[in-house]
């Protein structure tokens, strides 16, 4: 199968590239700022060529710490055009897990707005060269096959993990989106997702190569506002960002008038999906880790109606296939180039060349894939196996719960019982009421024996709550829990 597009080749900085054929074109808009593709291009160098004076090496890596969006992007940017590997930190991790994974990963530099004792640090806004002397400085090859980005993951047990990626692994992700997901350069595509999550750096790469508008966000404003204020075209959503925007007055109405709406990094609700196709929203719903640079399978535009029982396709540049054990495997253009641990990149694939995602999931004779569940989320009791997402899946159909986490919590007769963590947004039913309905479609084996409301600072700008921390809570016999 060919699976190359109309986008530059990637022999070329695509920064660069999106500067020579859309040099008046916005690249980014915060407000009332905007940086043109020439503005962009011309900030980033000033920047890579300081970071090179400052003795960054090519190959080398450097944190982004406590910065403003805007200037995350143009860092990203700069990296990029610098030969330097960008690893954007999650600050909202407390100080002292910010500090333990700066001493584990040692960046060369970190530019942040904040000090970080023990490291090497700039403040960004004094990484300024002037812009006359630029003409005279080389910057190193672009090299596509080289490392990109440095970004975290966790998986169900909540441990981090530091995947590394090159270029061509982002740029083809970007590619195949790019061929599912029609985007131009009269396109704008929203920033709704941060920067350190795969799911927000893979839309630089998307609208790089084709010239759309990256739109940042204004706090003062909804996400709803930004959307009808700026004409944007293009989202990705996370399930309780996408139920969020729903439950508005406005919010269905607004976003009729998008052409794409891209949902994954966990699972969505069918009711959640059948109320989009209600309202005939364009949405995309997606499968994909950060370890394949986002997206791996997608639905398609022409197909809809698929996204209530699948996940799509894989998209151009992925390979992927159903294990004997039912894992989902995976490899391809995007596959990352292994996980950075003490300094040495720990491969990811097997001796086949296969990443193991620990999903479990089925593909159709279509080729589309449904997935569901977690290996790692997978526990007996009383003999018989349960799938909390199968659980998950059914509390999340009950009006008025936003996402569901059910994990086990030790039984001395059954060996485990499922407890359930709700997110709630309105009045719903309490735990006996909602064992009753889900008695005619789970067994009793399956159905919960406690229910709680997910605690607010963990759904708090969180995009992947982790399994690992509610059960520390649930065995801590917390007193803060609120029952249902």
């Amino acid at each position: 199968m060919n699976y190359s597009t109309k986008a530059r080749p990637i022999d070329e900085h695509p920064l660069l590239g999106a500067a020579r054929q859309h040099p008046s074109r916005p690249a980014v808009q915060f407000g009332e700022l905007t940086l043109t593709y020439s503005d962009l291009y011309l900030k980033s160098k000033q920047i890579a060529v300081d970071l090179s004076q400052r003795g960054v090496q090519k190959g080398q890596l450097i944190a982004l710490g406590d910065l403003q969006t805007m200037e995350i992007i143009v860092s990203v940017w700069a990296c990029i055009l610098g030969g330097f590997i960008a690893f954007p930190l999650n600050v909202r991790f407390p100080e002292s897990s910010l500090a333990q994974i700066l001493t584990n990963i040692k960046p060369s530099l970190i530019i942040s707005n904040s000090s970080y004792p023990n490291h090497s640090s700039v403040i960004f806004g004094e990484l300024i060269t002037d812009a006359s002397q630029l003409g005279s400085i080389d910057l190193p090859r672009y090299d596509a096959g080289k490392a990109a980005s440095l970004l975290m993951t966790s998986g169900s047990s909540g441990d981090i993990k530091f995947v590394q990626h090159s270029h061509h692994n982002h740029i083809e992700s970007a590619k195949g989106s790019n061929q599912n997901i029609e985007l131009n350069a009269s396109d704008s595509w929203l920033l709704s997702l941060p920067l350190y999550h795969v799911g927000g750096l893979s839309i630089l790469y998307r609208t790089g190569l084709t010239g759309a508008a990256l739109i940042i966000p204004e706090e003062k404003n909804s996400m709803l506002e930004v959307i009808d204020k700026y004409g944007i075209t293009h989202i990705s959503l996370v399930a309780t960002q996408f139920q969020r925007l729903l439950n508005d007055e406005q919010g269905p109405m607004i976003l009729q008038g998008m052409k794409a709406i891209l949902l994954g990094g966990s699972a969505i609700s069918t009711t959640l999906i059948q109320k989009a196709l209600d309202h005939h929203l364009p949405i995309h719903v997606s499968y994909g880790s950060t370890e394949m640079a986002s997206q791996i399978t997608t639905t398609a535009r022409h197909n809809r109606k698929s996204a209530l029982e699948n996940s799509g396709k894989v998209l151009p540049g992925r390979d992927l296939i159903i294990s004997h054990e039912g894992e989902i495997l995976t490899k391809g253009e995007t596959l990352a180039q292994g996980y950075l641990l003490n300094s040495n990149l720990i491969e990811l694939r097997d001796d086949d060349g296969w990443f193991h995602t620990r999903d479990v999931g089925y593909t159709n004779v279509q080729g589309e894939l449904t997935v569901t569940g977690r290996m790692d989320n997978q526990f007996i009791s009383g003999g018989e196996n349960v799938q909390p997402e199968h659980i998950e899946r059914l509390l999340c159909n009950i009006p008025g719960i936003l996402s569901a986490i059910v994990i086990p919590k030790k039984d001395d007769e059954f060996g485990a019982r499922p407890v359930a963590f709700l997110e709630i947004n309105q009045e719903v039913p309490d735990g006996r009421e909602i064992s009753q309905q889900l008695s005619s479609h789970l067994p009793g084996y399956m159905l919960p024996i406690a229910y709680y409301e997910l605690p607010p600072e963990l759904t708090k700008d969180s995009l992947k709550i982790s399994r690992k921390e509610l059960t520390r809570l649930t065995h801590s016999g917390n007193k803060h829990l609120h029952s249902l």
